[in-house]
């Protein structure tokens, strides 16, 4: 079952309609919810826990921010969701920059003290595997310091983000950064520089193989009609933390 579900979430960023993840299970279960439903049936909690991630994982990638922050509560609430392993990981770093969106959509300041505990966690995490987690920490300081107006500073820390991700070889994260630092600049009308970040990101998701992430990219910002270059979402700004 735990197979079945990492499956539906790589076919499904992938765009992937040709195969059925749940054949496996020969009719009886049919798609997550069904296999949900009948973990709970069962008390499989941990069968349980894992769709739930799987609907974080997905709902995020695919930008329902709302819907991932109300799987990414029902997974919290499992004593196991707070092991480490690579899950928790991710299922931290997301819930971070849920947060701090959440917050800059107005919803309140209970979601920049919650981006605030995610940060606080993968900073922890960062002493013991700086080539992992530093990243991720950057990109978290970027959405924090947007949700704080604080304009130089999150563009400098988007751009490391960029940059970190990309000298360590995780080209998923460096889409990730790209689009974030793309959807904060056009929050501040800087519309050719975030155009040119969305471009990048959707060079970084093919790459990945996530056709589908990138075709919702593409679509959701016009991206045909984009003026923006394939190049790094650079500027004459020295990063600091390299000094």
């Amino acid at each position: 079952k735990m197979s079945a579900l990492d499956k539906d979430l790589i076919d499904t960023l992938g765009g992937v309609k040709s195969s059925n993840p749940y054949a496996i299970f020969d009719g009886e279960i049919g798609n997550r919810q069904i296999l949900l439903n009948d973990a709970q049936s069962k008390g499989l909690n941990n069968i349980v826990e894992a769709a739930h991630l799987h609907n974080v994982f997905l709902s995020f990638w695919m930008d329902d921010y709302e819907e991932a922050v109300k799987s990414s509560d029902i997974a919290m609430s499992f004593p196991s969701a707070k092991m480490p392993g690579v899950k928790l990981v991710y299922h931290i770093f997301y819930r971070g920059i849920i947060a701090y969106q959440l917050h800059r959509q107005g919803k309140g300041e209970k979601w920049l003290d919650e981006g605030n505990k995610m940060l606080d966690q993968v900073e922890t995490w960062v002493k013991n595997s700086k080539p992992l987690f530093e990243n991720k920490l950057v990109l978290l300081k970027a959405e924090q310091d947007a949700s704080m107006c604080n304009f130089l500073p999150a563009k400098e820390s988007y751009e490391l983000s960029i940059k970190l991700a990309r000298d360590n070889g995780y080209i998923n994260e460096q889409g990730l950064a790209y689009e974030r630092m793309g959807k904060y600049l056009m929050s501040i009308v800087e519309v050719p520089e975030a155009e040119s970040c969305f471009l990048n990101a959707h060079r970084c998701y093919l790459q990945w193989g996530a056709k589908a992430k990138a075709d919702k990219l593409w679509e959701d910002w016009n991206l045909g009609s984009s003026t923006g270059r394939l190049e790094p979402c650079t500027t004459s700004i020295k990063h600091k933390r390299n000094e």
